[in-house]
């Protein structure tokens, strides 16, 4: 498999021209991108036709919760956007009608649950309470952080979509995450995807830094 396709580089950047600076200078090196809340507020939905564009993956990183209806109501919204994943954080009946408002536009859009946030303190328990919830509403995945991925995928097996965030290379500062690994760490423990941001975005030479990365993945893919 392309170590392309498991990487996704996080856009957590305030203005369009600089994220598509980045994206640029990156070129093919990385092909998948999350827009979170503050470029996706700042630049709108004319930033993600711009990636579009560039022939690039898109994961919205909205974290959507509301009363079903309003969340259906954004749900058909965005699938105009053909974004790749949208992320809620919600309960069962908003995940139900989300899912039944893809199936209905026969989108390929997939919806995931975020669990608990990587900047947070867990206990299995309550990650894998919100896994089962998740997925049994019909969510195609979920985000989570690598330290509870090997669990998540033997409890449910390989079609789950799983994502981390909280990923840092090794030497790489922590950050504002508790829950971190490395990339090796999370595609060695099942990841689907993983989020990288700051490692890459704020490197010296981020696409030095996005090459180490994929060396690190396709070393994960090559060990399984």
């Amino acid at each position: 498999m392309d170590a392309r396709e498991k990487l996704i580089v996080a856009l957590d950047l305030a203005a369009a021209s600089e994220a598509l600076s980045l994206v640029d200078t990156l070129g093919d090196t990385v092909s998948f991108y999350k827009v979170g809340m503050q470029l996706y507020f700042s630049a709108g939905n004319a930033f993600i036709e711009e990636l579009r564009k560039r022939k690039k993956r898109v994961f919205l990183d909205l974290k959507i919760n509301d009363i079903p209806e309003t969340i259906a109501l954004a749900v058909e919204q965005i699938i105009r956007l053909e974004v790749d994943y949208l992320t809620l954080f919600t309960g069962a009946k908003q995940i139900e009608t989300a899912c039944a408002r893809v199936r209905e536009n026969k989108s390929a859009l997939k919806l995931l649950n975020v669990t608990v946030l990587t900047s947070e303190e867990s206990h299995f328990e309550e990650v894998e309470r919100r896994a089962r919830l998740s997925l049994e509403a019909g969510a195609d995945g979920l985000i989570c952080s690598g330290k509870e991925t090997a669990r998540l995928r033997a409890l449910f097996g390989a079609s789950a979509i799983l994502v981390n965030p909280g990923i840092r290379p090794q030497g790489s500062a922590q950050d504002d995450q508790v829950r971190i690994v490395t990339p090796f760490e999370a595609l060695g423990a099942g990841a689907t995807n993983i989020v990288v941001g700051r490692p890459i975005t704020k490197a010296q030479n981020p696409a030095v830094a996005a090459k180490a990365i994929l060396h690190e993945i396709q070393a994960a893919l090559e060990s399984l």
